[in-house]
């Protein structure tokens, strides 16, 4: 007991300053002055304090006081929005990778597919790749630990690490399965995977992330563009791109508008918190260079901070689909240990004083831990030349264009990484490229694949319908209502088959994708094909290349 005692004690040491700084963000509250909320601060620090000791020292069941104490940390941030977070020092890695884009890791992407963690990307030259681990192996162990049912984040925090360092990976690959010994290294994301001129004097950016490089990839982006000749447009593509640094943002702008422009405001709890930034250099790029902008869903943070500016400042159109909806800005707060708490301290609003953040945590929040405060009711703001936009979550596209092909089918081909399946079976029976072209006959030989139940497919409509159809067998229900089951998947085998014919141009160019990847091609050869099917991209072209409608989109005199 006496020992117990005594690591009890050290752990106090430990983890008492942390505590300290969770309760003060906590969400008490604060009715008074600094006397008031001191004096809740102490009064809660000890009846916290007294919960955890009397857990730690007389549940039925010994608890783990590291686990446990992280347990009450998380669940204590779980009240507030979900980009507060503690990170301890085994996720130091997720801190690098956001500021340098390095961490030590294997050179794989993983994803969720129907429950399973699935290897969706192979990097070129790291331990995954030369080991033989495959796009589409289903993750069942690192070093002897269970990963199904764990959440993304932990699971790559498994599988990342100091370089060096190996781990043993445990996967299934149709019926079988193997273990790999693989060595962590450093890898180097790529923030810009594409740039050149696509069209006559046409530049194309596509930017990943936000980090203290981007800013200086964008800018020789930009110089080896300009090097190409007279520069008669330019696209920067954010979809996808999660965001990043701020810093970043506010660098990247600089390289597209003019000198002295407000970017964005940032503000945080107190009234003397409130921050503006501006453009502090000439452009790149001036404003007599046309510009449009690619977003998607998958747009946030700093990406939407650039598609807001451009946006609000009508340095050019934004096309493509509604963005995520993030007005939050996080700070790394260092902590004992090692350890670091990202908490959200500002909100951020656009150049016309738009908050586009989707998901109002402080105003929705079920637990009621915050104070009471005013919140925006103007949803209508103005761009510099009179437009009218809207603050109602994310940043609303000029020209709204759906991805290709954005259906239910197409989504779950994607998500049961069907074209992956084809195309390792089409090149095992085609191991000679020749030259390959997507034919007619390879689209119907897919088509055919996918309906044979060669492969795990069903869209979300057939799944619902499977089970009930399972209900009603169970609860020997009458052949009338079983007949009406079989006519239910007539027709939604109907409804298969005509999502297939409109979407044939979007899955032709997927395969051939797919099928060239295995083959080896070169990257530049698949993204220009990519590129090409590209329908949003080819809306933000046409309106660049037509500058009557941009101007008039822009409401430029």
């Amino acid at each position: 007991m006496n020992k117990l005692k005594i690591n009890l004690s050290s752990y106090f040491t430990k983890t008492l300053p942390i505590l300290l700084l969770f309760l003060i963000f906590a969400g008490l509250k604060f009715d008074g002055g600094d006397d008031d909320i001191y004096t809740k601060i102490n009064k809660n620090m000890d009846i916290f304090g007294r919960v955890y000791k009397e857990i730690a020292l007389n549940y039925v069941d010994e608890v783990d006081p590291d686990k446990f104490m992280k347990a009450g940390i998380e669940g204590m941030l779980g009240t507030l929005d979900p980009y507060t977070n503690f990170i301890d020092e085994s996720r130091k890695d997720e801190i690098d990778m956001l500021t340098t884009g390095k961490y030590g890791g294997i050179g794989i992407t993983i994803g969720i597919r129907d429950s399973a963690v699935v290897i969706t990307e192979i990097m070129d030259g790291y331990s995954a790749q030369r080991e033989g681990l495959r796009r589409g192996d289903l993750i069942l162990e690192i070093d002897g630990t269970m990963i199904y049912g764990q959440k993304i984040n932990e699971i790559r925090g498994l599988v990342r690490g100091a370089t060096g360092t190996t781990l043993k990976m445990k996967v299934q690959r149709g019926d079988n399965q193997y273990e790999y010994t693989l060595t962590r290294q450093e890898v180097q994301l790529k923030n810009i995977t594409y740039k050149g001129v696509i069209e006559d004097g046409i530049g194309y950016i596509k930017l990943e992330r936000f980090n203290r490089y981007s800013e200086n990839e964008i800018l020789d982006a930009i110089t080896e563009i300009k090097a190409r000749g007279d520069v008669k447009g330019i696209v920067l593509d954010l979809r996808d791109n999660p965001g990043g640094l701020l810093d970043a943002a506010v660098g990247i702008l600089n390289k597209f508008v003019d000198r002295g422009s407000l970017l964005l405001t940032t503000k945080g709890r107190k009234p003397d918190s409130e921050k503006k930034y501006f453009s502090y250099e000439d452009p790149v790029l001036g404003r007599s260079i046309p510009m449009a902008v690619l977003v998607n869903q998958n747009t946030a943070s700093a990406s939407e901070i650039v598609a807001g500016a451009i946006q609000d400042l009508d340095r050019g159109v934004i096309v493509g689909t509604k963005s995520f909806g993030k007005g939050l800005v996080q700070v790394y707060t260092p902590l004992s240990y090692n350890d670091q708490l990202k908490i959200t301290n500002q909100k951020y609003f656009t150049p016309s004083g738009r908050w586009i953040q989707l998901k109002n945590y402080f105003k929705e929040n079920k637990y009621g831990v915050f104070k009471n405060n005013p919140y925006f009711s103007q949803t209508e703001f103005k761009t510099l030349n009179g437009r009218i936009v809207s603050s109602e979550g994310g940043i609303l596209p000029d020209s709204t264009i759906s991805a290709a092909g954005n259906n239910e089918l197409m989504q779950d081909l994607f998500m049961h990484d069907v074209y992956y399946q084809f195309a390792s079976k089409y090149v095992g029976e085609h191991p000679v490229d020749n030259g390959f072209i997507i034919s007619d006959d390879i689209l119907n030989e897919f088509i055919s694949f996918v309906n044979s139940g060669q492969v795990e497919f069903s869209t979300k409509a057939e799944t619902e319908l499977g089970h009930l159809k399972q209900v009603l067998s169970d609860k020997k229900y009458s052949d009338k209502a079983m007949t009406y089951i079989s006519e239910l998947e007539s027709e939604l085998m109907a409804e298969r088959l005509r999502d297939f014919e409109s979407s044939k141009p979007e899955i032709k160019r997927q395969l051939e994708i797919e099928i060239l990847k295995k083959y080896n091609r070169p990257e530049k050869e698949i993204a220009d094909i990519n590129l090409k099917g590209d329908i949003q991209l080819q809306t933000a072209l046409s309106i660049i290349k037509n500058l009557e409608l941009y101007n008039s989109i822009l409401n430029i005199k």
